[in-house]
């Protein structure tokens, strides 16, 4: 007759599926989890032979298999949603129709809708306004900016556009996923300027494009955070800063975007007044072709971009 192999006394009621020591009460039970330090859990891995499995071994290994799935299915789900919570973009759904604003709102909606049709826009951080492209243009699928729920902070998509002496584009790129807190200098990937041509960091210099009037720009202190180069500034998703070594920017340089659109009304209007006022002389010199020159910084297609991290 089989006795409980814990207490030698009672016959025994209990099978440990892990070890098969047979017990008779919960007592029993517990002191053997704990002498032999056993978890009471059967090992589904545990090599049964051919000749002696059961339905019951089926069965259990079967439930293994579909609880392993159900866990990668599960793990993927995480790794999804952790990503989409980092990177998480802005809802685009209602469209705003352009309209005057009024004193007290905020005065860039209005130069952004006289700019862009129908635009969609978000605020982040420090007051930074970001226009939105519609969702498949490859400049809105290449925005990564977001808030990291690990960090706790957010981080910056950039464009970086490195110009020679005549304002030339030597090379493009985007980097991903730039601390808001990181020294615009330090977001900086000097492996691949000095790829493209060597050059002290402490020579370089900053400007981030406008928006608003493309032809001018605003210089950024290289000492900076991310955050407060891009405070109170318009971008096009995200942002497109120039480095230089030399001045060659610094003459389109603007300090506000009021400014700047004022600049760009008054050129237009002066020039219509220039053009009515020389048109006889135009009518006679018709014959001769116009010198083609422009002032203009380079306009680059944003799927022509180079991906960094």
């Amino acid at each position: 007759m089989d006795i409980c192999s814990i207490c030698h006394i009672n016959p025994p009621k209990y099978t440990c599926p892990a070890c098969h020591i047979k017990t008779c009460s919960l007592e029993c039970v517990k002191r053997h989890k704990l002498q032999a330090q056993c978890s009471g859990i059967q090992d589904p891995t545990k090599y049964i032979p051919k000749t002696t499995l059961q339905e019951s071994d089926l069965n259990r290994d079967y439930n293994f298999l579909i609880g392993v799935d159900r866990r990668i299915q599960l793990g993927k789900t995480d790794i999804l949603t952790s990503a989409k919570n980092v990177f998480k973009r802005p809802a685009q759904t209602n469209q705003r129709p352009f309209k005057r604003f009024k004193s007290d709102e905020d005065v860039r909606l209005g130069l952004v809708n006289k700019k862009f049709p129908n635009p969609k826009t978000s605020t982040k951080r420090k007051n930074t306004l970001i226009v939105h492209l519609p969702t498949g243009m490859a400049r809105s699928n290449g925005n990564k900016s977001g808030y990291d729920n690990k960090t706790k902070s957010f981080n910056w998509t950039i464009e970086w556009v490195y110009l020679d002496e005549e304002s030339s584009e030597l090379t493009r790129f985007i980097s991903y996923r730039i601390n808001e807190a990181v020294a615009l200098s330090d977001a900086l990937p000097m492996n691949i300027i000095n790829g493209v041509r060597p050059v002290e960091k402490s020579k370089l210099k900053f400007y981030l494009k406008n928006e608003i009037k493309s032809d001018t720009v605003f210089q950024l202190d290289s000492s900076m955070a991310i955050s407060d180069v891009l405070e109170d500034k318009i971008l096009l998703e995200f942002a497109t800063i120039y480095i230089t070594v030399g001045e060659q920017l610094s003459e389109k340089v603007v300090t506000g975007y009021i400014d700047s659109d004022s600049e760009s009304e008054s050129e237009s209007s002066s020039s219509d007044e220039e053009s009515e006022d020389d048109s006889d002389e135009d009518s006679e010199d018709s014959d001769d072709a116009p010198e083609e020159s422009s002032s203009k910084l380079p306009q680059f297609q944003p799927n022509q971009l180079e991906d960094v991290d």
